[in-house]
């Protein structure tokens, strides 16, 4: 089945630097606003959350994913709810697999961008990734 990047629901990539820098963001605070967010963005899209090399304790990978909740286009911000992953995802696995043209994208990477890929990108990093559970282990 062929996909196309209209489709809902839709996958992003944000680039999130130093949190404690001004006006900047925490990956688990649950949002993020960019001026060049996506005019098609929608709850129910999903976002991989990637922390620059400033961010403390996440460089370089993407420690989990938003599942978009809220969008205020007017404003230029979405609201999501934080889904952690049990270790970061390391970047330069994600270079590796994904699409030709999302690694086009990732290789050019700028502090606090948003951009959309693929679903094939997002579920070659998603498939790496393990979610945290809230659930303790039954032994």
């Amino acid at each position: 089945m062929t996909t196309t990047q209209d489709e809902s629901p839709r996958c992003y990539f944000a680039v999130y630097a130093d949190p404690t820098s001004i006006g900047h963001v925490t990956v688990e605070g649950g949002k993020f606003g960019n001026r060049n967010m996506p005019k098609n963005m929608a709850p129910g899209d999903m976002v991989l959350n990637y922390c620059t090399s400033s961010y403390a304790g996440y460089a370089k990978s993407i420690p989990g994913v938003g599942l978009i909740t809220a969008v205020d286009h007017d404003a230029r911000d979405y609201w999501y709810d934080w889904l952690p992953f049990e270790e970061p995802v390391p970047l330069e696995f994600v270079r590796f697999v994904v699409t030709d043209d999302d690694r086009t994208h990732i290789a050019n990477i700028r502090r606090e961008w948003l951009f959309q890929i693929s679903r094939e990108s997002f579920r070659s990093v998603m498939q790496a990734a393990k979610l945290k559970s809230k659930r303790k282990p039954l032994l």
